[in-house]
């Protein structure tokens, strides 16, 4: 007779087995890093662009809101994006914007240092 504890171990490691056996049948396909850096770079130009664009609008009129409109974007899609980096095919486009986002941000602070 056996305790109800260890024919549950029994069961759950039965699974993992089955579990494990499951994930060796998956097939693993080579990164495409040539297209990722391509998919990367664009999403870097395009934030940076977007929050120069951003700056530029609100900017034109006080300077210091553009600085914080830009804040207020990088930190909502930043912290939106952040979840997203570990899928396979989000992590080009996330880790692009996130440098965009850095970079546009920092762009924006400069043009507020000179004067534009």
């Amino acid at each position: 007779m056996t305790s109800p504890g260890r024919e549950r171990l029994r069961r759950l490691s039965a699974a993992a087995l089955a579990s494990s056996a499951a994930d060796d049948d998956r097939v693993v396909e080579p990164t495409p890093w040539g297209l990722g850096i391509i998919v990367t770079v664009a999403c870097a130009l395009f934030a940076t662009f977007l929050l120069v664009g951003v700056y530029e609008l609100i900017g034109g009129l006080v300077p210091w809101l553009g600085v914080a409109a830009v804040v207020v974007v990088t930190v909502g899609l930043g912290w939106t994006l952040w979840d997203l980096r570990d899928r396979p095919v989000w992590r080009w486009i996330v880790w692009g914007s996130l440098i965009g986002l850095l970079a546009g941000s920092g762009s924006a602070v400069a043009l507020l240092a000179l004067g534009r």
